[in-house]
């Protein structure tokens, strides 16, 4: 039940200048990259991505109806810089709701996201949803990807 969703119509310029201008710590999942996990507000309620966070709630409804799943709560957002050499180590975001992936900016050579059956080549733009149960990884990260995640779970 990894969905994708193309939302590559987004002013991603835009998006990644707010990103950039703000506040990041290290995390324990990336190799060597940077996070606002746990730092600061949750990324998605920055006031001028709030347009953002209304498209990506949409998706996350559509997904709920398509596999008759109640309606769920956004817990938590936050976005991640990885720099070639990093990796995202094997992780799942809990046993409830759903967890997504957004990828703002990512290069012709960014490795995959790689989930138990399948991987998926990320292009900016692109919104994966998923169970949060759902273990995924990446292998060494070739080019910078910058990528906002975000849990759900049931109200």
């Amino acid at each position: 039940m990894i969905e994708q969703y193309d939302l590559s119509f987004l002013n991603l310029d835009k998006i990644k200048q707010v990103l950039l201008r703000t506040e990041l710590a290290e995390h324990g999942l990336l190799s060597d990259g940077k996070s606002s996990f746990n730092y600061g507000m949750p990324i998605l309620m920055h006031p001028e991505l709030q347009s953002l966070y209304k498209i990506i709630k949409q998706y996350v409804k559509l997904y709920c109806n398509d596999y008759n799943i109640p309606e769920l709560k956004f817990i938590n957002s936050w976005f991640n810089i990885t720099n070639p050499g990093n990796k995202l180590k094997a992780h799942h975001h809990g046993e409830n709701g759903l967890s997504g992936a957004f990828y703002v900016s990512v290069g012709e050579q960014s490795v995959p996201l790689i989930f138990p059956d399948t991987q998926i080549k990320p292009y900016s733009g692109l919104l994966i949803i998923f169970p949060s149960s759902t273990v995924h990884y990446t292998e060494e990260e070739q080019e910078q990807r910058i990528v906002i995640s975000f849990n759900t779970d049931y109200l």
